[in-house]
């Protein structure tokens, strides 16, 4: 399908796959997209600017984000990142409607062949297709309202601005800046039986805005607004002010608070910077008020992504709702939004739509897919569920598992399956600097990433469905960095189509992911298989393992984890991807293995008790871990620390003497001479190390680096810790 995207000022359309159907989401094919003079103008602009504009604009605080991202993801994530962010295309879009061609698992209230409204920055693109969370997504009853109903995502937002106002009946109402939100706002509040003052710097839009019903409208570049509103307000001020405007200035708030009555309400729905004199506020008791998006929903991943709505007794008005009442106003004729579309301009001519949005009066843009002109009976078949996976999906395929490990014997085609945070600051930056490699493919299921990266490491191609990359017989190996809960089934898939894969941590989430892996690894011993275990691997670890190899007592080892706090909403916390015993700690019990050379025999689990709800008994736990040789680890891991300690720390003893290693950058012995100690402002963690020793097996042959037993090791005991925690 062909999509519109922005790179540096100028539009693209590429091709680029289909998305698939995820569960709770629908399958649009789109029929309108609507371009907003504001935002997606603001975005051109902003993607307009030089490297030396961008650089010097906000430099304290890109300085700040710069030094924060070295710290997290050190040098080379870093310049990875920044790298990748100069020559991004930007998908753009976050208003469309059309028609429904496939539902998803979990779509109750939608059908194929449904008309429908869909909202979303990232989501409602300009695209030939869409897919779309059910809950950012309202049916429209008849075709002809269709192309008003692509701006049903403005409507949405100025309709949670009127509901952060709550306006009462016979108020006065001043709306701050006519462009398309100001202009929809003071129509909702004449609809609300309010008297609307508009106030805005062109002349065109305060036309537009009395035409639609505002009694009063004012120039504030003419005139002193607020000797005008408080005169023709009998010089009480009015109720509320909404401000709709976009500015860098706090003046436009400073303006609000002065037109506005004692014990009135400002509330702010547009893009202005927050900086204001307090006394206003203070000697009238006005009440600042900011209304976010579409209304209640927005931002919340459950209610997004996973379609969990609010109970409707207790959320009236979600952003779902808005939406829908925003689409009847228009199919009632209650609101008009034809004089907004200043220019309607065919998907085709994606490029001059944008050209006309700088022009003066413009106020947003309709693009028209496939050529459909104003009403007619130009809704298209519906296609079949069956026949839209087809389209969306290579439908999976049985392999037979190799009896031996192909290798390429040559440069080593690699496709990279997920393209996250992790694979772009540290695995893809280590994979390019590795000769013996091509990085041929980039998968991921968001097709912007997938371009931007594929762009960046000149990759071959780039796709959202990771069995495409399983057939094609150019690519040797993978890299499987997906979410968690992925890992286990597209790492045996790999194998049985006869790839070298290597997988970012975890190996599985759960017990039955557990066996299923350990038995096809058991069946297929010549496959090539490796986990990011890379903390065995680290230069200091294995400096430590040297010395201690000849040991004449069992191991002591205590390893202390400054995690670092995340949300429990986070992706990583969910049951689906096992949460961060499995996910995090998982490498250290794998570190425990390597260093003792003998296998857990006993554990033991104790974790907070706390009543606070953001605090979890997974995130701050100590493990105490028995080996068959004698040796006792420990591992002390919370995310109730400051983060300006060191992330990691470890101590070890045996035979009368001490190891210390603080965070990969200072290693330190007690009994082992001066020449064992080492400093380093770069720390390795052993990433590199392994992904060299991979991608050099996968060229010449031999066994993994990391053998498949010390993997299910690792991934058996991080299964059972979590189990006695939870």
């Amino acid at each position: 399908m062909k999509q519109i995207f922005l790179e540096k000022g100028k539009i693209k359309k590429l091709d680029i796959p289909t998305p698939p159907l995820r569960p709770n989401h629908i399958l649009v094919k789109v029929r309108y997209s609507f371009i907003s003079t504001g935002t997606e103008g603001a975005t051109l602009k902003e993607s307009k600017k030089s490297l030396l504009q961008k650089c010097l604009s906000q430099t304290t605080e890109k300085i700040s984000k710069i030094k924060s991202a070295v710290k997290d993801n050190g040098i080379g994530g870093t310049i990875a990142l920044i790298k990748g962010s100069l020559n991004k295309v930007l998908e753009i879009g976050y208003s469309c409607s059309g028609q429904v061609v496939a539902v998803g698992e979990g779509v109750d209230k939608v059908k194929i062949g449904d008309l429908v409204a869909c909202a979303g920055s990232s989501i409602a693109n300009h695209a030939e297709y869409v897919s779309v969370p059910k809950n950012l997504a309202i049916k429209i009853k008849d075709e002809k309202f269709l192309k008003q109903a692509s701006l049903t995502t403005i409507g949405a937002i100025a309709l949670q601005g009127v509901r952060r106002a709550n306006l009462a009946l016979g108020e006065k109402v001043c709306v701050i800046g006519l462009g398309l939100i100001g202009q929809i706002t003071a129509q909702l509040a004449k609809q609300a039986g309010c008297t609307v003052y508009g106030v805005d710097i062109d002349d065109s839009k305060l036309f537009l805005a009395q035409k639609l019903g505002c009694e009063y409208v004012y120039n504030s570049y003419d005139i002193d607004i607020t000797k005008e509103i408080l005169f023709n307000s009998e010089h009480y001020g009015v109720d509320t002010t909404i401000i709709t405007a976009a500015s860098q200035s706090g003046k436009i708030i400073q303006q609000a608070m002065e037109v506005t009555r004692r014990k009135g309400k400002v509330v702010l729905v547009g893009d202005v910077k927050i900086d204001f004199d307090r006394n206003p506020f203070y000697q009238k008791e006005i009440d600042f008020l900011i209304s976010c998006s579409y209304g209640p929903g927005r931002y919340d991943k459950s209610y997004e992504q996973r379609g969990i709505d609010y109970p409707y007794g207790y959320v009236r008005w979600t952003e779902n709702r808005n939406m829908g009442l925003f689409a009847q106003l228009l199919e009632e004729s209650k609101i008009d939004v034809e004089p907004l579309i200043s220019h309607e301009f065919d998907f085709d001519k994606a490029g001059e739509a944008y050209e006309k949005l700088f022009e003066d009066g413009a106020l947003g843009l309709v693009l028209r897919y496939e050529g459909d002109s104003g009403i007619g009976p130009s809704i298209h078949p519906p296609i079949t569920l069956s026949a839209m996976r087809s389209i969306v999906y290579r439908r999976a395929r049985t392999y037979k598992a190799p009896k031996v490990q192909a290798l390429a014997r040559g440069q080593v085609n690699v496709g990279f399956i997920g393209a996250g945070g992790f694979a772009k600051v540290k695995l893809l930056p280590l994979a390019s600097k590795i000769k013996s490699i091509n990085i041929h493919t980039i998968v991921d299921t968001n097709p912007t990433n997938a371009v931007n990266l594929a762009r960046q490491y000149g990759a071959v191609t780039y796709d959202n469905d990771y069995k495409k990359v399983l057939d094609d017989k150019r690519v040797h190996a993978v890299v499987i960095a997906t979410p968690h809960a992925l890992h286990a089934q597209q790492a045996i898939d790999a194998l049985s189509a006869g790839k070298a894969v290597f997988v970012e941590k975890p190996a599985a989430v759960t017990k039955l992911q557990y066996d299923k892996l350990k038995d096809f690894l058991n069946k297929n011993k010549n496959c090539l298989y490796c986990v990011d275990f890379n903390r065995s691997f680290a230069p200091f670890t294995l400096k430590i393992k040297s010395v201690i190899k000849n040991r004449t007592t069992p191991l002591v080892i205590h390893y202390r984890m400054n995690a670092g706090f995340i949300p429990k909403d986070h992706w990583i916390q969910s049951a689906n991807h096992g949460g961060r015993i499995i996910g995090e700690a998982c490498h250290i019990f794998e570190l425990f293995s390597f260093l003792t050379d003998s296998k857990p025999v006993n554990i033991s689990v104790n974790s907070i008790n706390t009543t606070r709800d953001d605090l979890l008994s997974s995130d701050n736990f100590s493990v105490q871990i028995s080996f068959s040789d004698g040796s006792i680890c420990s591992l002390l891991y919370t995310a109730i620390g400051h983060a300006g300690l060191a992330k990691e720390r470890m101590e070890v003893f045996f035979d009368g003497k001490s190891i210390v290693m603080d965070d990969y950058r200072v290693l330190k012995g007690y009994g082992l001479g001066r020449s064992f100690n080492c400093e380093t402002k770069r720390p390795d963690k052993g990433h590199n190390n392994l992904l060299t020793q991979f991608f050099d097996t996968a060229n010449t042959g031999g066994p993994s680096p990391l053998g498949v037993d010390r993997i299910l090791m690792a991934t058996e005991v991080a299964l059972e810790v979590n189990r006695l925690i939870l």
